[in-house]
């Protein structure tokens, strides 16, 4: 069997496992061995010659599905849409999103498996927009790392908020919160830690 033959099988037996990984996942809920299971697929390399993300703006509906990564550098104009995409759509004010927070969602993204587009309820906030969902929620951090372009809230179709949450804690990238009766989860570039509400 050559090179070729070896590689699309490779990727033929991760897509299975993963597969098999979220499914159980759905039937079993909140279990211990799902965490293991994601963290067994860590094992297989996530960035490749170039690093592809597919996002689509939840209160915009704007769509993105680019190489943002290629040849060792991060692209520009990609990374300009990125920003776009991911602004405070309530202000309409963008920022430089932290490359790692990009990477994260673009590692979390293949460790879910999906041809669906992530959907970012939440990228940037302009201090004035934190200091308004403050006001409506007790949990928007005073000093939230949206405001630095550091975090992002999102939802994937066809994926639970529970396998979002089991898949990015695998990563040890960042903070983890899991929103449940919200149906969305927040990562970000701080410090490794979880939380739940709802």
């Amino acid at each position: 069997m050559n090179e070729g033959s070896n590689k699309i099988n490779n990727q033929f037996e991760r897509r299975r496992f993963l597969s098999g990984s979220l499914k159980a996942a759905a039937f079993v809920g909140v279990s211990s061995a799902a965490p293991a299971a994601f963290s067994s697929a860590l094992t297989a390399p996530v960035h490749g010659p170039e690093r592809r993300i597919r996002l689509v703006n939840a209160h915009t509906w704007e769509k993105l599905d680019l190489v943002y990564w290629a040849e060792g550098e991060y692209l520009g104009e990609s990374m300009r849409q990125i920003n776009h995409l991911m602004r405070d759509h309530r202000a309409d004010e963008s920022t430089n999103m932290d490359p790692r927070l990009i990477d994260d969602l673009h590692k979390l993204y293949t460790l879910l498996d999906t041809d669906e587009r992530m959907h970012i309820l939440s990228g940037f906030r302009t201090q004035a927009t934190n200091a308004i969902l403050r006001n409506r929620s007790n949990g928007v951090a005073k000093y939230s790392l949206h405001m630095e372009g550091r975090a992002a809230d999102l939802s994937v179709p066809g994926r639970t908020a529970k396998q979002i949450q089991q898949a990015a804690l695998t990563m040890k990238a960042g903070g983890v919160g899991y929103y449940a009766s919200s149906g969305f989860v927040h990562i970000d570039t701080g410090n490794v830690r979880q939380w739940q509400q709802g």
